[in-house]
């Protein structure tokens, strides 16, 4: 078995559409992306392994999402697909309480 991940521009669509079925502004770029970071979030803090090890797994994602983000940013600008505009930073913030559905 392959450690590599199968990462495609369907598979991220395919996501991303789902996400969008449910909440409409997921269109948008950071919305979308703060949904996909509420869910990793929330599959790490409910997962059964030891707190500390939890901690360590999300450090290691963020340095992945990082990695996988510059990646991206230094690929030609004709082979990135179009995108909607993103909101200023600071303008949004993601809130999740136990139990939102």
């Amino acid at each position: 078995m392959s450690d590599e991940l199968k990462l495609s521009k369907e598979l991220i669509d395919n996501v991303m559409n789902t996400v969008v079925a449910i909440d409409g502004r997921a269109k948008d770029p950071f919305v979308g992306s703060q949904y996909l970071a509420a869910i990793v979030g929330y599959v790490v803090g409910t997962s059964s392994i030891p707190s500390e090890e939890k901690k360590e797994i999300m450090d290691e994602l963020s340095s992945f999402m990082h990695h996988v983000y510059q990646d991206v940013s230094q690929q030609p600008q004709q082979q990135q697909p179009q995108s909607a505009p993103v909101a200023p930073p600071g303008s949004a913030f993601g809130i999740w309480k136990p139990g939102d559905s």
